[in-house]
């Protein structure tokens, strides 16, 4: 039974305000391990590594602000002088997704013992909408209380427009939210909004473990179930509505671009 299973049993959510305030994490290398698939995708295409790589860097801003697979795959194979059809786009996209898709047990573990401690998350990530599509269906989504993608939110990081919608979709103000990334410019980028924000590093795990979630614990309030915290049963209704709800339609697929 995971934390998110035994705490729904008793009828538990975490509080809705909790001390610590939100915990932002950014995706790809701070929970995920990444793959350098560009070697293949350019197999996929005949083209050289080099003149691939350059033109999948180039138009991957576009890509992640909301471009079609389609429309992205074929401005890479413009770039190199290949055609790219809708077959192939689909391969290319099916190929780029695996670089991203397997998740860090260590910082899935640390993200559920967490949510048990009653610290309300979120996800910010630069990815498509094709990936956020496939990463929702992810086990260790249902820890976050919104998935944010910036290929549904028309911006991206490090993007300054995106810590407003940050903040607008969260219901909180930038210095009530620590945000988690690998990246200086975007940590850079949401200090500069008002969040406090960190750099993620491999040392991260386990001071966040020493730190915000040692001091969301307090003395017997919370049990241990299988390895992961469980939150006491003691949360107000509201609370449990907004747990409950936590995949609202707007998180859950709904394109701003449509």
């Amino acid at each position: 039974m995971t934390a998110r299973t035994a705490a729904n049993a008793a009828g538990a959510a975490p509080p809705s305000r909790p001390a610590t305030g939100w915990m932002v994490f950014d995706y790809g290398e701070v929970i995920s391990w990444h793959r350098d698939v560009r070697a293949e995708l350019a197999a996929v295409l005949g083209v050289p590594v080099a003149p691939f790589c350059a033109a999948w860097a180039a138009e991957r801003p576009a890509y992640d602000r909301g471009a079609t697979d389609l429309a992205y795959w074929q401005a890479v194979g413009t770039r190199v002088g290949a055609r790219v059809d809708r077959v192939t786009a689909n391969r290319l996209t099916a190929l780029d997704l695996s670089a991203w898709s397997r998740a860090r047990p260590d910082v899935v573990a640390l993200i559920a013992d967490l949510f048990a401690a009653g610290i309300p998350l979120a996800l910010l990530s630069n990815a498509p909408r094709s990936h956020a599509r496939s990463l929702r269906k992810q086990a260790w989504s249902k820890y976050f209380r919104h998935l944010l993608f910036s290929g549904e939110l028309g911006t991206a990081k490090p993007d300054p427009a995106i810590w407003r919608v940050v903040s607008a979709r969260l219901g909180s103000g930038p210095a009530d939210c620590l945000f988690l990334d690998d990246r200086p410019e975007n940590v850079a980028s949401a200090r500069q909004a008002g969040l406090r924000a960190e750099l993620w590093t491999e040392t991260t795990t386990d001071r966040l473990r020493r730190t915000a979630l040692k001091d969301a614990l307090g003395p017997a309030r919370h049990v241990r179930t299988e390895g992961n915290l469980v939150p006491p049963s003691r949360w107000s209704a509201d609370a449990v509505a907004h747990r409950r709800g936590h995949h609202s339609p707007v998180d859950a697929g709904a394109d701003p671009g449509q």
